[in-house]
């Protein structure tokens, strides 16, 4: 095996002039060497890379977890304000108009005019925020969009 392997004179003389059990524990050695060389270059790397990812991969799914867990503040529903109170912040943060705000018992009538767009946003927020649509009217007119809606009034 040695000896197909092109090696200076000098070497495979050594080599020779070396005993038969010197021979072997200067391959053991080598083999060894080699071995070791191949975990703390390959193997090991790989396995602290995997750790590393394993680790960032558990802490996206619980960040993950706690934003799927959480709900922003602004659609929190608030108990102590009425449903009538909230609809009024909400349509003026959102650059509506509010032309109608009626309460009939359990019912809440609203009529809004605005941005088709933030219109609809709002419809959507209001609903996220744990308000309950009873019926909605759509209308266009111009470039204004015109929502009767009727609320839920828990």
């Amino acid at each position: 095996m040695i000896r197909s392997l092109a090696l200076p004179a000098a070497f495979t003389q050594r080599w020779q002039g070396l005993g038969q059990r010197d021979r072997r524990m200067l391959v053991g050695l080598g083999v060894f060497l080699l071995m070791v060389t191949l975990f703390s270059g390959l193997w090991q790397p790989a396995q602290q890379r995997l750790e590393r990812g394993e680790r960032l991969y558990q802490q996206r799914l619980l960040l993950a977890a706690e934003v799927q867990r959480a709900q922003p503040a602004s659609h929190r529903p608030s108990p102590s304000r009425s449903l009538s109170t909230r609809l009024s912040e909400t349509v003026a943060a959102a650059g509506l108009e509010l032309q109608q705000l009626d309460q009939d018992g359990q019912s809440l009538r609203v009529t809004i005019s605005g941005n088709a767009v933030a219109l609809l946003q709002w419809l959507d927020q209001t609903e996220q925020s744990g308000a309950v649509l009873q019926s909605l009217s759509l209308e266009k007119r111009d470039l204004l969009l015109v929502a009767q809606v009727v609320w839920r009034a828990d």
